[in-house]
């Protein structure tokens, strides 16, 4: 066993490993954003992007309510949603969570477009990685986008033992997808049920494992923050 100090510095070099991939993804994200054209937008909102990603912050800003253009959908309306992020099914009240959205400073975004999006992920793999955090948003992009799929023309499907979820958008040839690893590397916290073990172990430097079912993605969300904040593990 360890102790939290020395398990922060032995992962540090993973971290930072990751910290530099995940900010080279940002900015080819932004950089082709810059180009309207290549976004394949109509020119106002081609205009809009250009504008907030070179003339302003996108990330200075503050959260406003609208309850005029928010939310995106209806959570009853997705059926892709599942019972852990159902939050209307299980009996919660307050919805106004759902109308806030971010404003930058100075400068508008163009409101969520699911066919300009599936547009973008053509002939594409979007595949979230992390743990349930991470399986959450993969299931808002979801809804955010299927009620744009003819029912025939989008499925759900599963491999590695349930590990890689994969929403499939035929007509785009696109996929938006989801896989369990929580700690990013190797753990014995990596079967997709069973993960809640009284003692967590885990390999700082084995990622190959992993990284073989997501190393051909277009598109990388990473998130594990959570799964490493116990006091103790056991570092391999």
């Amino acid at each position: 066993m360890t102790n939290k100090a020395e398990i922060t510095s032995a992962t540090w070099g993973v971290r930072s490993s990751f910290h530099s991939l995940v900010a080279s993804a940002i900015v080819a994200v932004l950089s082709v954003a810059r180009d309207g054209s290549r976004l394949r937008l109509p020119s106002n909102e081609g205009a809009s992007l250009q504008s907030a990603t070179t003339l302003c912050n996108l990330f200075s800003g503050r959260w406003v309510y609208d309850n005029a253009s928010y939310p995106l959908y209806e959570e009853k309306q997705c059926a892709f949603t599942s019972d852990q992020v159902a939050c209307e099914k299980f009996g919660r009240k307050d919805s106004e969570y759902r109308h806030w959205r971010w404003q930058p400073h100075g400068c508008d975004i163009p409101r969520f477009n699911a066919t300009w999006l599936l547009e973008r992920l053509r002939n594409k793999r979007l595949v979230y990685v992390g743990d349930s955090l991470n399986r959450g948003q993969w299931v808002s992009m979801i809804c955010l986008v299927e009620s744009s799929i003819p029912p025939n023309l989008k499925w759900i499907s599963y491999r590695h033992n349930h590990s890689l979820i994969a929403f499939n958008a035929m007509e785009y040839n696109a996929t938006i997808e989801f896989y369990w690893a929580p700690m990013l590397v190797e753990s014995n916290s990596d079967h997709p049920y069973n993960h809640r073990l009284p003692e967590r172990i885990v390999r700082v430097q084995a990622i190959e494992k992993h990284a073989r079912v997501w190393s051909d993605a277009d598109i990388l969300v990473f998130n594990s923050y959570l799964w490493w904040l116990r006091p103790e593990m056991k570092v391999l």
